[in-house]
């Protein structure tokens, strides 16, 4: 009786599975949302770049304008010093008065500028303005005139000065009206001006206190 012939299965061939639909869609989404990152960045690019053509266009006149308060106040003997200083930003013919902006200044760079009063007497008044982004990433600016509201003595600071603000102008910088911002500096450089000729600021601060809004009242050392 011939043997029957054994048989044997054949191995299964093993196999590489392929990409899961779960990595495609990992893959497409992944794109989809570096996409929206690629857009968002963009439009926060184009809006700075639109942010600082208009700063540059407040800090070119507003720099003018803070130059030729600080010029009529000399006039008087009283000195005023400006923060950046004018022979950073300005060519002059003829010190103080004659002079033309430079072309080669970066207006838009400007983040802060200061108007501030060194006379005797007055350490601590004088305008600020300075630029900002609000909670929403939006970029602002705000003004102020900062003033001392007397010293008092600390046990463990020593003499310190307490400082007071109005705010002149907080807004949306691409908002800002350049008329209306000149309007309040005239205001506010008239009293100031006429504080000094009467040798008392009472006046000046009874102005910005009823009409302006009141800014961060605050402490600081007083270098006695």
């Amino acid at each position: 009786m011939p043997r029957r012939r054994s048989t044997r299965a054949k191995p299964r061939s093993r196999t590489t599975p392929g990409p899961s639909s779960g990595t495609d869609e990992f893959a497409a989404s992944l794109e989809r949302e570096l996409a929206k990152v690629q857009a968002t960045v963009a439009k926060v690019e184009r809006t700075e770049q639109k942010d600082l053509g208009h700063r540059a266009e407040i800090n070119r006149r507003l720099l003018q304008d803070l130059w030729e308060v600080h010029n009529q106040f000399e006039q008087i003997s009283v000195h005023l010093t400006l923060e950046p200083a004018a022979t950073l930003f300005a060519t002059f013919a003829e010190y103080p008065s004659q002079f033309t902006l430079r072309e080669n200044f970066d207006f838009g760079a400007l983040t802060s500028i200061e108007l501030a009063d060194r006379a005797a007497g007055w350490v601590g008044y004088g305008l600020r303005f300075w630029y900002y982004r609000d909670a929403e990433g939006r970029a602002r600016m705000r003004g102020i005139f900062e003033w001392t509201e007397g010293e008092s003595y600390h046990r463990y600071a020593g003499w310190m000065r307490t400082m007071n603000q109005a705010v002149i102008v907080d807004g949306l910088e691409h908002e800002v009206d350049l008329a209306a911002l000149q309007h309040t500096l005239k205001d506010i450089a008239v009293r100031w001006y006429s504080a000094h000729l009467n040798q008392d600021p009472a006046a000046l601060v009874a102005h910005l206190k009823e009409h302006y809004p009141p800014g961060t009242s605050y402490t600081k050392e007083s270098y006695r």
